[in-house]
């Protein structure tokens, strides 16, 4: 029951995260004799708003199948495990704040920066916390080493984009480190097909001879 409270914790934190993304994106106010065409001018000047309110949504949606995945694996816990987990939903729960900074301000280098610098936070705190429960025992044994690189790796590309991310925005134009958000599909992809050769190749008819024979 206790892990399943950490658990439970942490679902609220993402919801509540996830649902203030919305929230920062406020009404326009606008007079009811105001023609369609103000109502879409209102509506156009809110375009970054609601491509940022989507991009994170999706970010936090992506920390919180990283966090359930995690804690599918993890079958113990310390206070020590508590307080990471503390650590990273932080972040999370400060996402909100700087979607709704860099949407404001598009195209400038300290709200893309300060984003970017949370969105890679996050994801090295959420290796900081599986690599603790995993070297701590707390991870089920029948987590193979091999299963362990891949998810790590996996782990890692959301981090590694961020500060990308931030590279790209302070040696180019800030606008362009969006750019760098583009290319997180094709990494899992890349990671995927890398460990699916890998256990194609441990699981082969060769190596299940040699293995017999020895």
């Amino acid at each position: 029951m206790q892990l399943e409270r950490i658990v439970f914790f942490s679902d609220a934190v993402f919801a509540i995260a996830i649902t203030l993304l919305i929230i920062e994106v406020k009404v326009p106010h606008l007079e009811h004799t105001a023609t369609s065409r103000e109502f879409l001018n209102e509506l156009l000047k809110l375009t970054p708003n609601f491509i940022g309110y989507f991009f994170s949504f999706f970010v936090i949606g992506a920390y919180w199948v990283g966090h359930h995945r995690i804690y599918g694996m993890i079958v113990d816990w310390d206070y020590g495990l508590v307080w990471r987990n503390i650590y990273f939903l932080s972040a999370i729960a400060f996402m909100p704040f700087t979607t709704a900074f860099f949407s404001e301000y598009v195209g400038e280098l300290v709200p893309i920066a300060l984003y970017s610098i949370t969105f890679a936070v996050a994801g090295l705190l959420e290796i900081f916390q599986f690599r603790y429960a995993y070297g701590k025992g707390f991870v089920d044994a029948a987590i193979a080493g091999h299963d362990y690189s891949h998810f790590v790796w996996r782990l890692s590309v959301l981090p590694l984009t961020g500060i990308a991310a931030i590279a790209m925005a302070a040696l180019t134009r800030p606008i362009f480190a969006g750019m760098t958000f583009m290319l997180i599909p094709f990494a899992y992809r890349i990671i995927r097909a890398k460990f699916e050769k890998k256990a194609a190749v441990v699981e082969s008819p060769l190596n299940a001879k040699e293995t017999d024979v020895t």
